[in-house]
């Protein structure tokens, strides 16, 4: 048997440059994984299946092993378990994650001894967070996804997250997205980041889709200022939905309570160690 974690992300920072004339969006991110994260099991069958303990509609872990299996005639099957924790639509990368770790599980499982180049094709072939998960290591992540620089481990303490049970769509956020030119801001923020100025970063980092993501679901805007309200370095990650609080001056038992009040549970995790 073969296992792998599939860890969740948030993105520090995310900037969308330009749409691109193949489709997809220029962007600049900071990405983190944390300790929350799926877990993988494989072993050899006579078939490909999955056994989850969510369903979940077309699945994207079912499309990775046909695609391994087809792409290089293995002559053997795989029967896959998933236990999913990291929710859907959140914006924490779970679908791109579980098919990194299927790439990586079935490479071992199947004896494929791919090179790094032929498991990053897989990985951008699948989606743009996809190459990031592979690897699952803080990134300054550019392009559509396709070009990473590995960066240290910043700052943070303890994070706390809160899903609100709003499953965001990433096409839809960034097809009402609108485009605003903000001048280095983002190259500023990298540098504040690689010196380690880490009050000036969290002061000054942005999620470009944010307002977008509040257009598209006003829900989210309660919950956006219930976490403002517990921590002023409170984020969402990604497309939405799941906001995060990092690097807080507070106690953790202050954030609990002040979550408490407010009626919303809080995730406790970490970074990836």
């Amino acid at each position: 048997m073969i296992y792998e974690k599939a860890h969740a992300k948030i993105n520090l920072a995310l900037d969308v440059i330009k749409k691109r004339d193949d489709g997809y969006h220029e962007l600049k991110m900071i990405m983190v994984p944390i300790e929350l994260h799926d877990q993988l099991s494989f072993e050899l069958s006579d078939d490909i299946k999955l056994t989850s303990n969510i369903d979940i509609k077309d699945n994207q872990v079912l499309k990775t092993a046909y695609l391994i299996k087809d792409k290089y005639k293995v002559d053997t099957g795989a029967h896959i378990y998933l236990k999913k924790d990291i929710p859907i639509g959140a914006g924490l990368a779970g679908g791109s994650s579980d098919i990194a770790a299927t790439i990586r599980g079935l490479n071992k499982l199947w004896n494929l001894n791919l090179d790094k180049k032929a498991l990053e094709d897989i990985a951008l072939s699948l989606g743009s967070d996809t190459l990031y998960c592979l690897y699952q290591k803080p990134a300054y992540v550019y392009g559509r996804g396709e070009h990473l620089e590995f960066i240290d481990l910043p700052k943070t303490g303890t994070i706390f997250l809160y899903y609100p049970k709003i499953i965001s769509s990433t096409a839809c956020v960034f097809k009402n997205h609108n485009i605003i030119d903000k001048q280095n801001q983002f190259e500023n923020l990298l540098e504040a980041y690689q010196h380690q100025a880490w009050d000036l970063f969290y002061k000054t980092t942005y999620n470009a889709l944010h307002l977008t993501a509040l257009k598209c679901y006003p829900e989210l805007q309660k919950a956006y200022k219930i976490m403002k309200n517990i921590d002023d370095n409170a984020f969402m990650s990604g497309s939405g939905s799941t906001f995060f609080i990092i690097n807080s001056s507070q106690k953790d038992e202050e954030i609990i309570k002040k979550a408490q009040e407010n009626n919303i549970k809080l995730v406790k995790t970490s970074l990836k160690a």
